[in-house]
């Protein structure tokens, strides 16, 4: 999905002062990875990153359009990057406030674990944000991305079992109508937990 970031808060004197705006615009993830900041420590544990870089781009170092909402580790790893001589190649990153991430990213299988938690890229842009941010070589994400498919795996059990029971006592049964309906909401939940589609 495409962040629509509305109208410049401020101006602001510095960068810091923009985060709480961004997190709401940026939807409490992190721009790059998509991890949930509630995941990472709240608010207080996330940057304001430079899209553009703040060494090179000193016009945009207060612009509203130019600062997103990041973890920490991929503030660190994003560094000054693209670097002069990358842009000059077309290297740059996956731009969420222009492109959706789903045309860019996908989950594989890691036939290790039997877990999708492996990132994939279907364009240049990607390879260069995957490469670059590190996202296959970060445990915790890999860790995180294992534990959603994990939940997925069990509730989608439960919602079998919960319609065999309900064919078994009747398809107008309340109770089992309830719980047919709580397991398919809690299933949307954690599928939105996912940053990006399931490969395939």
């Amino acid at each position: 999905m495409i962040v629509v970031r509305g109208e410049d808060p401020g101006p602001f004197s510095r960068h810091r002062y923009y985060v709480t705006f961004l997190q709401v615009a940026f939807n409490y993830r992190c721009a790059y990875c998509l991890t949930p900041d509630c995941r990472l420590g709240g608010l207080e544990a996330m940057k304001v990153d430079h899209f553009w870089p703040e060494s090179r781009y000193q016009e945009l170092r207060l612009a509203w359009i130019n600062l997103y909402y990041s973890c920490d580790v991929c503030n660190n790893r994003k560094s000054d990057h693209p670097r002069a001589n990358e842009e000059e190649q077309g290297r740059q990153f996956v731009d969420i406030c222009q492109e959706d991430p789903d045309d860019h990213f996908q989950l594989a299988l890691d036939f290790a674990t039997g877990d999708y938690c492996l990132v994939t890229h279907l364009t240049e842009a990607a390879r260069y944000t995957i490469y670059r941010l590190h996202f296959n070589r970060r445990p915790f994400l890999r860790d995180l991305w294992r534990e959603i498919h994990a939940c997925e795996r069990r509730t989608l059990g439960q919602l079998e079992s919960a319609m065999v029971l309900r064919n078994q006592i009747g398809a107008t049964d309340p109770q089992a109508t309830q719980l047919i309906s709580d397991l398919e909401h809690q299933l949307d939940q954690i599928r939105a937990l996912r940053p990006f589609p399931i490969a395939g």
